[in-house]
């Protein structure tokens, strides 16, 4: 039986398998796939948060005032703390009153007390 393995012999062949040009590729290649996959959760993430401060703030805008509508943004250096903004306005000139940070992602609000949900 023969020990020797041809394919392990040093033939002073010091080129990298695959070229710089080569590895640049797959690394595009590699970031392009990784994004595909993220981007789809972020933006639905997104979608969901945004429907979820939508309806809580407009709940709370009832609450605040039976005439006032209600608007959201998000706010990533808010002061409570990065998350969804809920606005009040009464008036068609009104600028919105902050009724508060919602999170990021909000959830029902909890009647308030001596009200029935």
């Amino acid at each position: 039986m023969n020990d020797s393995h041809p394919e392990l012999d040093d033939r002073g062949d010091d080129r990298p398998v695959r070229t710089a040009r080569r590895r640049r590729a797959l690394r595009i290649v590699v970031l392009v796939a990784l994004a595909g996959m993220v981007l789809p959760l972020v933006l639905s993430a997104y979608g969901v948060a945004r429907a979820a401060a939508e309806r809580a703030c407009a709940i709370y805008a009832l609450d605040y005032s039976a005439l006032a509508t209600s608007s959201v943004s998000f706010e990533p250096f808010a002061e409570g703390g990065p998350g969804w903004l809920c606005f009040a306005q009464v008036g068609p000139g009104d600028r919105g009153i902050l009724l508060g940070n919602l999170g990021l992602m909000p959830a029902a609000p909890r009647p308030s007390p001596g009200r029935e949900a």
